[in-house]
């Protein structure tokens, strides 16, 4: 097999894990970033953390790593919208970013969208990864809640769309 095949068969077996859709957001006031993110998992109880990959040349990158603070934000599902709005940097104005509404987090500073099924405050304790392309933030979760109970968060395969690979 040659390495191009067998790079392109890695990569296909890749794309068969299973991810969900969040809008992370952190900042405040002006200084307010969104961005979709796909890579995120729970990885531990005790204490309750979440770690998330963010890709080392993306605008929310150098912010996440400034405020040490952020929010996840579930995206639900048949909600494509929102998580598609947010693959480019979009400017806050006021308390939204362009037709998405958010209040601000209590406890991390950082935008909760009201269009999100759910969404976590969490604050970064270690950021991972150094030689890859994305950095690996591991964090704790402060606060959290469910807005929409009756729906289902979004799977990026129900998309149609892939990142990874």
């Amino acid at each position: 097999m040659q390495e191009h095949e067998k790079t392109a068969r890695i990569r296909q077996a890749i794309r068969t894990f299973q991810y969900g859709l969040c809008v992370l957001t952190c900042g405040a006031d002006e200084q307010a970033r969104a961005a979709s993110v796909t890579w995120v998992t729970q990885v531990s109880m005790r204490p309750r953390r979440v770690a998330v990959a963010i890709r080392r040349e993306s605008h929310i990158y150098a912010a996440l790593r400034e405020t040490g603070m952020f929010a996840l934000n579930v995206v639900g599902e048949g909600d494509k919208g929102l998580a598609s709005a947010f693959f480019r940097y979009v400017e806050p104005t006021g308390n939204a970013f362009r037709d998405y509404p958010f209040e601000v987090g209590q406890y991390s500073g950082a935008p909760l969208l009201l269009d999100a099924v759910a969404w976590l405050e969490c604050r970064v304790v270690e950021e991972a990864n150094e030689g890859g392309d994305h950095g690996l933030f591991i964090a704790d979760v402060l606060a959290g809640d469910v807005r929409h109970p009756d729906v289902r968060s979004m799977n990026l395969a129900a998309t149609g769309w892939s990142y990874g690979g």
